[in-house]
């Protein structure tokens, strides 16, 4: 190691050592929230005494943090699966709405916002796609894509078929069909004509009519791999005044995969967003947007497709952040046990280079299988974090495999600076609990300006929680787009501190089937002052704040004209 590098690198773990005496640790508040959600993945007996053992079983599925009801706090969305065998007293499997309070405690809302229909839920997105102000919600679901416009008064009505969201069927080799089974998702504005359209991934052709039986001991039915199925294209849906029609042919998105990741990020700042796709036992994806609903599929040629040996791994969760501080971005994804997540660092335009071993995430992920991956700067430190929810897929895993466990506990890995990252959740109960992990997202819950951690879990609660710091510096940001992308989305946020430059893009979607708030957190090192806070709005219009204040949260909204002044 040279001399230069050695030293950044002692610096960095010094301050990463001052930094970790503030924390705290996180305290698990789901009980005294009053959240009572259980997810239901639809499992069921056979007259004969077997198990139904389908392969959305084993799914789960995520949770959204945004503000449904427009009163400046984050509220919580969980999305459900549904009874693939309904029996009598059976109450319907549906989704959970939770209104936050205030103080910790939050109310179950869905029948009362209008979400009272039951269907087979993966994810869910939340953005104001007709730019009447208010949040939207786009659900991916078994059998497609249901969209829920929001009247004003956090109230919802699905208008799937009112906009042009029709459901598409795949056709396999022996004639057979189903539903395309959509996963993750984004609204952002594809096509650059200013509303927001959406970019659907879906997972496998799979049905109840085409499920594949496995067995491992010639008895018993198990969970069939995604190998055995056929994969199935990204959809693009593109909005024109309100409707949506399917724009996928000639997008660049007709590329097979097995999609249950989807995360936005401009790599060469044009502006335009490009999407990353974490595909599950088949190739990631890096689609290049080229302008005017046309992107380009690079995956291989980036260096993002294969891990370093050229294989393939079973990605799911996917996140991009610039967490070196430099104008870079880097993309991580979870993987199945046994495979690390993996980080991909990006050296110079359009090519990146694996970085999990040397980057430290490597050791400490490899046994535990990552569905849920947030980019987050925990602790305030100015450094952006890698936090996991982790759980395996075969309910029996240790009774052949007593290595593994069904449920596994959450993972925070640290950002050190210079590129490494550290195991820091170790010590803390309530991220060492074990649950069967799915979605994962971030939010302050609190108001106190740090980040707090809400995860889903398959068939079972949910976990929230509280974030404990000792309160070192921070700056939130909220922005307010002009119609029809009032949420901003593809917004770039810069902080110019003394020693770094912070950045953040305001996006949908990421993690697995999740969605965090869309507010930008920023920490503070240790010393460091703030110089300036910048804006470069979808139109490319810059707004900036001179010597920003801490501890505050900015509410920003986008100049109608090129004023350079944020207001």
């Amino acid at each position: 190691m040279s001399r230069p590098l050695a030293l950044a690198l002692a610096a960095a773990l010094s301050a990463a050592d001052a930094g970790a005496a503030r924390v705290q640790g996180f305290t698990d508040v789901t009980a005294q929230s009053g959240i009572a959600f259980r997810h239901v993945n639809g499992a069921f007996i056979n007259s004969d005494g077997t198990e139904s053992r389908y392969m959305p079983e084993t799914m789960g599925s995520g949770v959204a943090v945004f503000d449904y009801d427009g009163d400046g706090d984050p509220d919580l969305l969980f999305v459900n699966g549904a009874y693939f065998e309904p029996k009598a007293g059976l109450q319907d499997a549906l989704p959970a709405l939770y209104e936050n309070r205030g103080n910790w405690r939050f109310k179950e809302v869905a029948r009362r916002a209008g979400l009272n229909q039951s269907f087979y839920g993966m994810g869910a997105v939340a953005a104001d796609y007709d730019g009447d102000g208010d949040a939207d919600l786009l659900f991916t679901a078994l059998d497609g894509l249901r969209l829920y416009r929001n009247d004003g008064r956090g109230h919802y009505a699905n208008v799937s078929e009112k906009v042009g969201l029709h459901p598409v069927y795949w056709t396999n080799e022996k004639g057979q069909t189903g539903p395309e089974w959509a996963t993750a998702a984004a609204l952002f504005d594809a096509d650059g004509d200013g509303d927001l359209d959406i970019l659907s991934a879906q997972y496998v052709q799979w049905s109840a009519a085409t499920d594949i039986h496995t067995t491992y001991d010639t008895v018993h039915k198990g969970y069939t791999t995604p190998r055995a199925y056929e994969g199935q294209s990204l959809r693009l849906w593109r909005q024109d005044g309100g409707r949506f029609h399917d724009a996928t042919q000639g997008s660049g998105f007709s590329v097979t995969g097995k999609a249950l990741g989807l995360a936005l990020w401009d790599f060469d700042g044009d502006g335009r967003l490009d999407a990353v796709v974490a595909n599950d036992t088949s190739a990631n994806f890096l689609f290049h947007n080229l302008g005017a609903g046309r992107f380009e599929e690079i995956g291989q040629k980036a260096g993002v497709a294969y891990d370093n040996n050229g294989n393939v791994r079973a990605g799911m969760g996917v996140d991009i952040a610039d967490y070196l501080n430099d104008g870079t971005a880097g993309v991580a994804i979870g993987n199945f046990a046994e495979e690390p997540t993996s980080l991909f660092r990006m050296i110079k335009p359009w090519q990146f280079r694996e970085d999990s071993g040397v980057s430290g995430i490597a050791a400490p992920t490899l046994p535990l299988l990552t569905f849920g991956l947030v980019f987050a700067d925990l602790d305030l430190d100015g450094w952006q974090d890698i936090v996991t929810a982790n759980g395996h897929v075969e309910p029996s895993i240790r009774e052949v495999m007593p290595m593994f466990s069904h449920a596994e506990p959450l993972q925070w890995l640290r950002n050190l600076g210079a590129g490494r990252f550290a195991e820091a959740g170790s010590g803390i109960d309530a991220l060492q609990a074990p649950m069967v992990g799915r979605g994962l997202a971030v939010g302050d819950f609190d108001g106190d300006g740090d980040l707090d951690l809400v995860a889903s879990s398959n068939n079972g609660p949910p976990r929230l929680l509280r974030n404990d710091l000792a309160r070192p510096r921070w700056l939130r940001v909220k922005l307010r787009g002009l119609p029809p992308n009032t949420d901003a989305i593809g917004a770039r946020i810069l902080l110019r501190g003394t020693r770094h430059i912070q950045r953040r893009i305001v996006r949908t979607g990421g993690s697995y089937l999740s969605q965090s708030e869309l507010t930008q957190t920023f920490g503070l090192a240790a010393g460091e002052a703030v110089k300036r806070l910048e804006v470069r709005w979808p139109d490319g219009t810059v707004c900036a704040i001179g010597n920003p204040a801490t501890h505050r949260l900015y509410r920003i909204a986008q100049p109608a004209s090129q004023n350079p002044r944020c207001r």
